[in-house]
């Protein structure tokens, strides 16, 4: 009998054991929900009002990923460094692509709305600079392919001496480093090459029949040096970091322009825009995404599953429909401004224009900002949208000068028909 009894609370636990789930953010978070309903438990990780490029989850946090069946990124930076790790705390946790068959756009690069002709008297030759202090040694430095493919195929790297340790020492030698970069040729180096020359321009060539291409930067005086690069190096950086000492100890730059381009740092600029969740119509995309791995997890409960896939779907479709009702009488490519470019996809989906504040992931400079303050003003812009989580200080400064509104919003609320809607009536009453 107490088998009997023992085997039917087993039978009776497996029955209503709830499917585990871990995502990034939010909105995901409602997503899964939405379809899932009282058959799965959602944790997300990155918390309300946490900056989801940078996020450092908790010890609590981490025993959750440890108990994951299904872990659903979204190709924010965040992941770029935390879900390697999680894959090796949870070797059974399946990963799960959410955004299969989305289509992306790219992030703005170099604050793309502005003149083409006025980027260019500030827009630098190289993406990257960093200010090292080396001793007299070799040192390596990698690019990997991301995805099976470098970045691009080759890349230009300048090493500049300095006697600045501060971050003016970058700052005095933008204009030569942009000189050297526009003007004088370049010596081409491949795989496994020695550059041990300052003052001179290299182009590496990557070997496109290897996963990770290195070069040896030889110093020959201990100092201080800036190392300025044609790409970000982030850019050609998996599992390792790019720049390592003769034992293989990482080298991390004392000051770094842009500030915010290390692996773990908010940068994505010229890279494709994570934000898909902004966009109705790739939610849709989303939803069919989570049901079929909820249906492949737990296929008993498939009929459960597709009546709130369905109803989900209904919740979608409103909010698409609310939104243009919303936007009807609105000028096609009407623009707004944001500091941070989240609303690319939603943009994209009304005919609308995004102009962007932030460059490259920080702050734009006082020649830039002045820049923006003109489009601004040229453009008829009525408010600057903030977002929650970032810095509201050059929004705050524009709209100082136009005198007009910062309001704050984000696009990592969990009430994600909601929030969209509300984004639109503040677009469209400030037009």
């Amino acid at each position: 009998m107490k088998t009997i009894i023992t085997a039917v609370l087993l039978i009776s636990t497996f029955a209503y054991a709830k499917t585990n789930v871990v995502v990034s953010i939010l909105p995901q978070k409602t997503f899964v929900e939405k379809i899932g309903g009282n058959k799965v438990n959602v944790t997300s990780m990155v918390k309300p009002g946490f900056d989801p490029h940078t996020y450092e989850p908790k010890p609590s946090q981490m025993i959750e990923v440890s108990k994951a069946d299904i872990y659903f990124p979204i190709g924010i930076e965040f992941e770029n460094v935390w879900l390697p790790k999680f894959t090796e705390l949870n070797k059974k946790m399946n990963v799960i692509d959410m955004t299969k068959g989305i289509s992306y756009i790219q992030m703005p690069k170099h604050n793309e709305h502005h003149d083409s002709h006025d980027m260019h008297e500030e827009e630098n030759s190289y993406e990257w600079a960093g200010l090292f202090n080396l001793k007299k040694s070799t040192y390596t430095w990698s690019f990997a392919k991301i995805d099976s493919k470098y970045a691009d195929h080759k890349m230009k790297i300048l090493i500049l001496r300095t006697d600045d340790k501060s971050e003016e020492g970058i700052e005095k030698l933008e204009k030569k480093a942009n000189k050297i970069f526009s003007n004088e040729k370049a010596f081409v180096k491949h795989d496994l090459s020695v550059l041990n020359e300052i003052n001179t321009l290299y182009d590496i060539e990557f070997n496109q029949k290897k996963e990770l291409t290195k070069i040896n930067i030889e110093i020959k005086k201990e100092g201080n040096y800036v190392i300025f690069t044609q790409h970000l190096p982030s850019e050609f950086e998996n599992k390792e970091h790019f720049f390592k000492n003769n034992k293989n100890a990482d080298i991390e730059a004392i000051h770094q322009e842009p500030e915010s381009a290390s692996h773990d740092a908010h940068n994505h600029a010229g890279n494709k825009d994570p934000h898909v969740w902004t966009s109705p119509t790739r939610v849709k995309l989303i939803a069919k995404n989570v049901y079929n791995a909820l249906v492949k997890m737990d296929s008993r409960n498939k009929e459960y599953y597709k009546k709130n896939y369905i109803k989900f779907l209904n919740e979608i479709s409103y909010t698409d429909n609310k939104i243009r009702e919303i936007f009807l009488d609105l000028p096609l490519a009407s623009n707004f401004m944001v500091f941070h470019p989240s609303w690319g996809y939603f943009a994209k989906d009304y005919s609308l224009t995004q102009l962007v504040i932030e460059i490259e992931g920080k702050e734009p400079k006082p020649k830039t900002l002045k820049r923006i303050i003109d489009e601004a003003r040229e453009k008829n812009v009525k408010a600057i949208f903030a977002q929650k989580e970032f810095s509201d200080k050059s929004a705050k400064t524009i709209a100082g000068q136009l005198n007009i509104q910062v309001i704050k919003e984000t696009p990592l609320a969990s009430n994600w028909s909601e929030n969209l809607i509300n984004m639109a009536k503040a677009i469209a009453d400030y037009k």
